[in-house]
């Protein structure tokens, strides 16, 4: 029987029962394609930016899309370490730098000790500041991603199908492949999924098994980024997995994002929370629902050069952090009804100091037949 394996981000040692891997960067590319044609598709998607983060821990990087004009989409695992979140953070979008003054994480990852199976790596972030310069992305809330084309789009490690992930560089990459409901390898209906198919072995009688002319595996770095179907953002990169023992973004390992369309009432009542909290008024977070086509549109939205400077920080900007159930916004001006737990009170959270001094993201691995590591 093959063994799949779960590739999470990891900041410290886990039990041995459990499978261990990174978090994603920027993405492996087919080895008979120009790493060029990437890059030229990522700079349809100004909305997706680097997230620059630390704690007491260290510093640690991820990707984030903007939907709304103060808020970020991103993965719960990105804005924590050992469970605690990052003390300060920058998002890097265009030409410009944006201090995160608050963060609100899905309460299941912290309950189900970070279950990258489940769906829920999902966390917002609130900026100091608003983005005029980049239009937000639109929430993707059809129901019907599945055996779309959907455009992954991140930043960091990158190689080919060939050698799999190889180096950093930090570069906004954007690849496409055929997406699946994750019911259709076994995971949540919150997922979707797609594999990375090798052009010379497709097999023509599995629906996932068509290798795109710019196919795409996420790797360490891009989690946290979007998901694009019709031009709408519809996941949010999450972990990626394989099954020949090497989760390294090579050919044959698959891809993994939250699903938007099933978590659209948690993203839009966070961000909602997050802004009563800082003294604003509710965001507005744009969505389109009804019937689609192929998925092969993007986003042209007008496109600025990324800073080079990954690690900048105002010291003067501290975060707010929180961690929400599914039904705990409701009040907050969201009018909104949602499946979940019971209310509560956020919890609160350990101070930075508690958390041994390691520098990568945390993404707890879950106990399965399936190895995973988070994207």
């Amino acid at each position: 029987m093959k063994i799949n394996h779960l590739f999470a981000s990891t900041a410290t040692a886990l039990m041995a029962t459990v499978s261990v891997g990174f978090v994603a960067e920027a993405g492996t590319i087919r080895h008979d394609r120009s790493d060029s044609l990437y890059r030229n598709l990522a700079a349809g998607f100004p909305s997706v930016g680097y997230l620059s983060a630390r704690n007491s821990a260290g510093g640690w990087g991820c990707s984030g899309t903007l939907i709304a004009r103060n808020y970020v989409l991103t993965a719960a695992h990105c804005v924590e370490n050992s469970n605690v979140f990052m003390n300060q953070g920058t998002f890097l979008l265009g030409n410009q730098r944006y201090s995160v003054n608050g963060v609100a994480a899905n309460s299941n990852w912290f309950s189900s000790g970070g279950n990258l199976g489940l769906g829920v790596d999902l966390a917002i972030l609130s900026l100091s500041s608003s983005v005029w310069n980049v239009n937000p992305a639109m929430l993707y809330t059809s129901r019907d991603e599945d055996l779309k084309v959907g455009t992954y789009v991140g930043f960091g490690a990158t190689g080919t199908g060939d050698t799999g992930y190889i180096r950093s560089d930090s570069v906004k990459r954007a690849g496409q492949n055929i997406m699946g409901v994750g019911t259709r390898l076994g995971w949540s209906d919150r997922l979707l999924v797609s594999d990375f198919d090798d052009p010379r072995l497709a097999r023509s009688s599995d629906p996932l098994s068509q290798p795109l002319n710019l196919e795409y595996q996420l790797g360490p770095g891009d989690s946290g980024g979007g998901m694009f179907i019709d031009g709408r953002v519809a996941g949010v990169h999450s972990f990626i997995s394989s099954t020949d023992g090497a989760t390294n973004a090579d050919y044959g390992d698959t891809s993994a994002s939250v699903r938007v369309s099933s978590s659209a009432n948690w993203i839009r009542s966070a961000a909602n929370y997050l802004a009563q909290l800082l003294g604003r008024s509710n965001p507005t977070i744009a969505s389109s629902s009804g019937t689609t086509s192929s998925g092969a549109g993007w986003n042209q939205q007008a496109d600025s050069p990324l800073l080079d400077d990954d690690n900048w920080f105002d010291d003067s900007i501290s975060v707010e952090s929180f961690i929400l159930d599914e039904l705990e916004l409701a009040d907050f001006g969201s009018g909104l009804v949602f499946d979940g737990e019971n209310l509560r009170e956020p919890q609160s959270v350990p101070e930075p100091g508690m958390v041994v001094g390691l520098l990568a993201l945390v993404g707890l691995g879950w106990r399965s037949r399936k190895q995973s590591k988070a994207a």
